[in-house]
């Protein structure tokens, strides 16, 4: 059967904060495990490459030498271990991990080493009740908060003062009807609101033409509705969504039937889909580049077109890796003047904040010279603006100037779906006695977006 050996969290500098246990392996395991990774991301780093989202672990079991795999992840400088020991897919060791830390989120807020130093206990519990002997067990974020309490304000006091934590007088763990749903749950506004994110993933030559591109969705939602209430949620374009992945308490039956969404919902926020939406999206932004290597330097050219003409194009961020070497940027930015301070709201109508003094055009760039990055960050763009334009040379100490062979698109698109996925209704069903407020909202982003020079 599928396991996996266990979860290591290292802080920022790679010295173990929780380690769990590991009951059919030496007690040595975990800091081969520490120790092999320190010293590959050190060698990665001396030698400016990425580390393998899997490393090859030689390890001492009971009975002699053998070898494991080990999965990591980094968030917010912390980095996740996962050992695998057995032949097991790799993929199922990150799901784990994404899962686990989308609890842990949901447990602490913001997951930082002072927020797991201050909730150790918590942490570690949800790692036993999430991780039963190498098998991913309990994952929803509903049935564990009945078995291990939130951090709250009167714990820590507790906690401080020495005296244990008042368990919560609710049911027993797992004797709920439906097991992502507490009972009782009760709401003085009763609401739900569903967020669909999009976001595009693609690869651009020089000239801007697409040479690959996905477009990847996510429906979030956030339920505050009193007692069982039984949703039917359809869509006027179901068939856009391809390759879906429901929440369990979606009746999968009734999807393969009409295409529409049946469901009790969690109480809070939860993920109810995912998909790959099979429309081509259009690509917001057209984007074309020049780069002119020379001696110890070079000369670059980028433009910027929006492609969207009923919302604004914001947040856009050009990310450029010049290469080992390189000291210094020269540029200059250009595109339509506005008030610094304002944003483009609806149609394309101009929004000034009226304290705001100063002028800008084609955004702002920045060169950070330890890591050879050069940013170009334009606030907002539209179909009615001239294009945004950077043009520029660079110095660099190397002879034969390597600056990497592509560079990096993020950009968000608010109120704007790529595959145009509509939601029809959401109709209210079961045993209740109100009528909630319902709200949607779209929002549309850069995934991966590459642009080859």
């Amino acid at each position: 059967m599928t396991r996996i050996d266990g979860l290591i969290i290292l802080d920022t500098n790679g010295k173990p904060l929780i380690t769990s246990h590991f009951p059919l392996h030496p007690p040595s395991y975990p800091s081969v495990h520490i120790d092999t990774y320190n010293h590959a991301l050190k060698k990665a780093r001396a030698e400016a490459k990425e580390l393998e989202p899997v490393i090859w672990v030689q390890t001492l079991v009971r009975g002699g030498m053998a070898g494991a795999g080990l999965c990591h992840l980094e968030r917010e400088g912390l980095r996740y271990l996962v050992p695998v020991g057995q032949e097991v897919n790799p993929l199922f060791a990150f799901s784990f991990l994404d899962a686990f830390l989308a609890t842990l989120k949901d447990y602490l807020g913001e997951v930082t080493e002072t927020s797991i130093k201050d909730n150790f206990d918590i942490v570690y519990m949800l790692i036993e009740e999430t991780l039963d002997e190498g098998h991913p067990m309990t994952m929803e974020t509903a049935m564990l908060k009945d078995i291990v309490l939130p951090p709250t304000l009167m714990r820590k006091i507790l906690n401080v003062a020495g005296v244990p934590g008042i368990q919560s007088p609710a049911s027993a763990p797992f004797t709920a009807p439906i097991p992502w749903r507490r009972q009782g749950v009760r709401h003085t506004n009763n609401e739900i609101y569903f967020d669909i994110e999009e976001s595009l993933d693609a690869i651009l030559d020089r000239k801007g033409n697409v040479l690959a591109s996905a477009t990847w969705g996510k429906i979030n939602s956030n339920s505050k509705l009193t007692g069982n209430p039984d949703l039917l949620l359809t869509f006027a374009n179901p068939d856009i969504m391809s390759n879906c992945a429901f929440h369990p308490c979606i009746r999968y039956n009734k999807w393969e039937k009409n295409r529409s969404l049946s469901f009790i919902p969690p109480d809070g926020r939860f993920l109810l889909l995912e998909y790959e939406a099979n429309a081509k999206a259009q690509l917001p932004l057209s984007v074309k580049v020049g780069l002119l290597i020379e001696p110890n330097g070079g000369k670059f050219s980028l433009m910027i077109t929006s492609r969207i003409t009923h919302h604004a194009v914001e947040d856009i961020v050009v990310s450029m890796d010049l290469g080992r070497g390189a000291t210094s940027v020269s540029a200059t930015a250009t595109g339509d003047r506005r008030p610094l301070g304002s944003s483009i709201g609806h149609g394309g109508a101009r929004r000034k904040d009226e304290s705001s003094e100063g002028w800008v055009g084609g955004g702002t760039w920045e060169f950070d010279p330890n890591t050879q990055m050069l940013k170009w960050i334009i606030s907002s763009l539209t179909a009615t603006e001239r294009p945004a334009s950077l043009t520029g040379s660079f110095v660099t100490a190397e002879a034969r100037p390597t600056p990497s062979p592509a560079f990096n698109v993020s950009f968000n698109i608010p109120n704007h779906c790529f595959s145009g996925l509509r939601v029809d209704q959401l109709k209210v069903l079961g045993d209740v006695m109100y009528k909630p407020f319902k709200g949607v909202r779209m929002t549309a982003k850069s995934g991966k977006m590459e642009v080859r020079w």
